[in-house]
């Protein structure tokens, strides 16, 4: 039960984070993304303990997808453009590979 409790907690601190990461400078962003993480999870308080391994998975898998999805762009008046704010955790040119083609052995 404390390691299952343990989890639950780390897991609500990684969704956190992250959210703090990919929405940097960005407060309402940040305010509705904390308040929908706290929803959901108080949503869950008298889940079972049979579904806590599969909501815990999900909330991974949500801080998986943050961190690899989510791009924050910033509007250039003057350009008229969007300037993206790419991390280490987003996919670069290197990594995509045609369809059909076959992938390069990893640089050593």
């Amino acid at each position: 039960m404390a390691a299952s409790r343990l989890r639950v907690l780390t897991a609500y601190r990684n969704l956190l984070r992250v959210r703090a990461i990919v929405f940097a400078n960005d407060a309402p962003a940040l305010q509705k993304t904390a308040q929908a993480i706290r929803d959901s999870f108080r949503s869950n308080l008298d889940a079972s303990p049979d579904n806590v391994p599969a909501l815990l998975k999900e909330a991974d898998e949500a801080v998986d997808f943050l961190k690899q999805n989510v791009i924050q762009a910033e509007y250039n008046p003057e350009t008229k453009n969007y300037t993206q704010k790419l991390r280490p955790e987003h996919a670069t040119k290197e990594d995509i590979v045609p369809q059909g083609a076959v992938p390069l052995e990893p640089k050593k």
